[in-house]
């Protein structure tokens, strides 16, 4: 391969390749990236697999979680330079031309590692749900879903002023992980009656906050069915199909609020009423993985060399819950 081609994955049918393609040139205000890592995003990626959510232009660039090196910037950069370590928005590739705008491509801090920067734009989607919530100290969040979404959301639910976090999920490895992260109660729903769990540990009233973090609409008649009288329901996850709700009995006579959090459509320009845009939210999030006041590193449980990527987008396509956070790597440079 030459130095002017690359390697980038695809998706084809329902199946991933590795494919190899020329480089485009960089363009005055852009820079290069050479790969050490890129994490696979298991829900959003198996929905385009899958065609669940069927979008031709990430089935031919999926990804959004890329780590690396600046290699080459463009005549008109000044916030990068050669060797900077960056995490970017950019599919899984072995070189991406990445724009140096701050909600697109930031410095990674010397203490965060390559491969813990790429749970940064979950962690996003995870931040802005939480931002969304509007959670207030004492109240109870219910996070439906223990993936990496649901494991930031656990400890930002705490920061934010919940005085009790509960989780559930259908794998016990996952909720274990949740409890390290400070998860006050665990509920594996396929052997625990859910509903019964939270009103308990509530007295009877439900949760205040319920988060979903899965993108299973099956999940949404339960929500419904665990909040309080005036509670707030925030949806982060990608769903694509319908479900039916009784609109009176379970939303409209009980006083809920179904709260959208996509994280793509939170701003990027800051004004009186919102500071807090995407670039705003992932230059914190770094700050707190620097300092350790947020915890990843255990979220990533299993690393592949990028040839191995076919292979593993099968077993993402048939639904192996056992991997949470899937590292490819390009190159290997972190201990």
């Amino acid at each position: 391969m030459s130095l002017r081609e690359y390697k980038k994955i695809i998706f084809r049918g329902e199946h991933a390749e590795l494919i190899t393609e020329g480089l485009p040139e960089i363009a005055a205000d852009k820079v290069l990236v050479k790969a050490c890592c890129s994490l696979i995003s298991p829900g959003t990626e198996r929905a385009a697999l899958t065609r669940i959510w069927d979008d031709a232009w990430f089935r031919e660039n999926p990804g959004y979680a890329l780590a690396g090196d600046v290699i080459e910037v463009g005549r008109n950069v000044t916030n990068f330079e050669i060797g900077s370590r960056v995490i970017t928005l950019r599919n899984h590739a072995s070189l991406v031309v990445t724009s140096t705008d701050p909600w697109d491509t930031l410095k990674i801090p010397e203490g965060v590692s390559y491969e813990v920067s790429t749970i940064l734009p979950l962690a996003s989607v995870a931040l802005h749900a939480i931002r969304r919530a509007q959670i207030t100290l004492g109240e109870t969040c219910v996070i439906i879903g223990a993936g990496i979404i649901g494991q930031i959301a656990v400890q930002l639910a705490k920061m934010d002023g919940a005085q009790r976090v509960i989780i559930l999920d259908l794998e016990d490895t996952r909720l274990q992980q949740a409890r390290e992260y400070g998860a006050d109660l665990t509920i594996n729903p396929s052997r625990e009656d859910a509903i019964a769990k939270v009103f308990e540990a509530t007295l009877g009233k439900g949760a205040s906050v319920i988060l979903e973090a899965t993108g299973n609409v099956a999940v949404i008649p339960l929500m419904f069915k665990l909040a309080a009288h005036g509670g707030r329901i925030v949806c982060a996850g990608l769903m694509e199909e319908t479900v039916p709700i009784p609109f009176n009995l379970e939303f409209l006579s009980r006083e809920l609020t179904l709260i959208a959090a996509h994280q793509p459509h939170c701003p990027v320009t800051d004004h009186i009423y919102w500071q807090w845009t995407q670039q705003a939210n992932r230059k914190l999030l770094l700050e707190m993985l620097d300092s350790g006041k947020l915890r990843a590193s255990e979220l990533i449980t299993h690393r592949f060399h990028v040839d191995a990527a076919p292979q593993v987008y099968e077993r993402i396509k048939e639904g192996d819950r056992s991997m949470l956070g899937i590292v490819l790597e390009w190159q290997r440079t972190d201990p």
